[in-house]
């Protein structure tokens, strides 16, 4: 993969300080919400991020893009360190760097039509004007699969699916090499939830782009992911391909959130064992001397109190942090 990988993710933490006192705020602990996380992204790839609401998904994304500065790391995109990189030059990268966000509803600005809307990142970067912008909107809207007619209407007139594909044609607007999904349809109904993956599927096969695929729920990512990062807690603990991850998943927590996974035949659903997690999440504001998930692991031995496991692999492709595996 080193060939093709485009974007390179390299041991970031992204640290919050925790602050004291009314006159003279002072600093007196970190909230660690991603805690050395590193991984590849290939040209053309999906990598599914996965795990629990609070893991660092989306402050991961956020730092990637610079909007959460990383505490230490490096994000390298095309020969660049992007932790490096300020004012114009940072700028310009985001056209090769976009997002389609999670709530159709609060991502648009209401006060702009669609076509300001789509054409906006296009005025940016000053690629377009006049009656080329306005095919080129036009272009974009049927892409994803809606009227070129509609360009001149609001956000307000739109369903929550048509309202994700307007953000979908914004985000491809300036022709980007990776775009950042962030929970793009877990705000949508669930009938359209496999529409609008489906789409971005196509989109895919047919511009070649990168995804940075983020979710909370593992059945989302199975179908469009090539491989599947799981996090807890700040850090990655299995990563592998989809499949790997799906039939021969390793890590206790990473089983865990398939046994949540419904199954659609009722027999199997009723045979199959549900893994129950006890106790609560650790505090992120504080250093666990060992596995951070050993509390709630059923298989926790010693040595996982006392030791932190680090990502290895256990089989070509197939990564893990866990010492009994």
């Amino acid at each position: 993969m080193a060939e093709n990988v485009l974007l390179s993710v390299r041991d970031i933490k992204v640290y919050f300080p925790i602050t004291s006192g009314i006159l003279v705020n002072k600093t007196v602990g970190y909230i660690r919400a991603v805690n050395g996380v590193s991984f590849d992204l290939a040209k053309g790839e999906t990598l599914g991020l996965v795990g629990e609401s609070g893991c660092g998904k989306s402050t991961t994304a956020k730092a990637i893009l610079q909007l959460n500065r990383p505490t230490s790391g490096d994000i390298f995109f095309e020969g660049k360190n992007l932790a490096k990189l300020e004012g114009e030059s940072l700028r310009l990268i985001y056209r090769k760097l976009q997002v389609i966000y999670q709530d159709p509803y609060a991502s648009l600005n209401p006060r702009m039509t669609v076509g300001q809307i789509i054409a906006e990142p296009i005025e940016c970067f000053g690629l377009m004007r006049g009656r080329e912008m306005r095919v080129r909107v036009g272009e974009l809207l049927e892409t994803v699969g809606l009227d070129e007619r509609f360009i001149n209407r609001y956000p307000h007139e739109f369903s929550g699916g048509q309202r994700q594909r307007i953000g979908i044609a914004r985000a491809l607007a300036v022709n980007p090499a990776i775009v950042i999904c962030d929970e793009p349809v877990s705000a949508l109904d669930v009938s359209i939830r496999a529409q609008i993956i489906n789409l971005l599927d196509d989109l895919q096969n047919q511009f070649g782009f990168s995804y940075l695929f983020i979710a909370h729920d593992l059945s989302v990512v199975k179908h469009i992911s090539d491989r599947v990062a799981v996090m807890y807690l700040g850090k990655i603990v299995e990563l592998a391909p989809s499949a790997g991850i799906y039939d021969h998943a390793l890590h206790p927590y990473t089983l865990a959130l398939l046994s949540a996974v419904p199954i659609p035949d009722p027999e199997v659903e009723a045979k199959r064992r549900r893994i129950i997690l006890t106790g609560d999440v650790p505090s992120p504001d504080t250093a666990n001397p060992g596995c951070d998930f050993a509390k709630r692991c059923s298989k926790r031995v010693d040595r996982c109190d006392v030791e932190i496991p680090e990502l290895r692999e256990i089989s070509p492709g197939h990564f893990a942090a866990c010492h009994l595996c």
